[in-house]
């Protein structure tokens, strides 16, 4: 299994990075923890667009995690170890 992490999953830029790397085979992890709705108000929430990746990809696997959280981003990256093919940097 080849994995894709990609941060900021729920943007247009991590969305798109979510299904290309879905259609190329990869398994594909995101990491968004809807910021965009905390500083801008529940109408720029990245939540449905979390949502429809979940209902729509079966290989992505999504994880509301801050990206500053050293520990709980460390847990990630060793939970998937040698899986991880490439990392896709797209939070704010």
């Amino acid at each position: 299994m080849s994995v894709a992490i990609v941060t900021g999953s729920g943007g247009l830029i991590g969305a798109e990075a979510v299904r290309y790397f879905a259609e190329k085979g990869l398994d594909v992890v995101g990491i968004d923890n809807d910021m965009r709705k905390y500083f801008f108000g529940e109408d720029a929430s990245t939540s449905w667009s979390v949502s429809q990746l979940s209902s729509t990809i079966p290989v992505y696997r999504h994880y509301d995690l801050d990206i500053r959280d050293v520990d709980g981003i460390k847990n990630l990256f060793e939970s998937y170890g040698n899986s991880i093919a490439t990392v896709i940097h797209t939070a704010a």
